[in-house]
């Protein structure tokens, strides 16, 4: 129900006609100056529609898929809001989205396990034995490893990403930052062993406005 509120939402905004809601007078300010197409909204509105149970992936791509469908619909309403129009910089954020989406759901995997759900995919929990029940009660024996390897999914993400980003240009860098925050996570989990458990995982970064501006300074990532 609150799904179909957005897509008829959505269809009165770009019929001229918005509602008069708080987010809908918003976006339709700002499509007097932007662009954005509608079809990036209606795919997170799809996706997440049918995946409002935050039902367990059965495979690694199906995770990649979800991403896409959402991360990477986010960045290109932003690359459109910012009027970049470029294969390259679609492409690199193709792949951002999928890592970003990816590293979203290990960082809130505690809290999946604490509402009894288990989102890592079924191919992975299998591959190491890992049931839900047992995870639930608190035995993590053997998640490690299978956090190990959704980590490597995206981190195989971020490395196409930058092997890429010479070819971006600088006016879509702006959005590419959105994915610093994840790699430093994943270099994070990294230290912990991949123990997404781990509290040291809770701690904010304070020198993340730092890594952000040399990021945009050297148009690394």
């Amino acid at each position: 129900m609150r799904m179909q509120f957005w897509k008829d939402t959505l269809d009165k905004i770009y019929a001229g006609n918005p509602p008069q809601q708080p987010i809908a007078l918003a976006l339709t300010e700002a499509l007097k100056t932007t662009n954005m197409s509608a079809i990036w909204m209606k795919r997170i509105i799809n996706e997440r529609t049918s995946n409002l149970d935050d039902h367990q992936f059965m495979t690694i791509k199906d995770m990649e898929s979800y991403s896409e469908n959402t991360q990477s619909s986010l960045l290109y309403l932003q690359l459109e809001s910012l009027g970049v129009k470029d294969v390259n910089a679609d492409h690199v954020i193709s792949h951002l989205g999928k890592m970003i989406g990816i590293s979203t759901f290990l960082r809130a995997l505690p809290f999946h396990v604490s509402q009894k759900r288990l989102v890592l995919p079924a191919e992975i929990t299998a591959k190491y034995d890992i049931s839900q029940e047992n995870v639930i009660r608190g035995n993590i024996e053997g998640m490690e490893d299978a956090v190990y390897d959704v980590a490597t999914a995206a981190y195989d993400q971020l490395l196409t990403a930058r092997s890429l980003l010479k070819s971006v240009p600088p006016e879509a860098f702006p959005v590419i930052l959105a994915a610093i925050p994840h790699v430093k996570y994943l270099e994070s989990l990294e230290k912990v062993n991949f123990n997404a458990f781990d509290h040291k995982l809770l701690k904010k970064d304070w020198k993340l406005p730092l890594t952000l501006w040399k990021a945009y300074r050297s148009q690394t990532i």
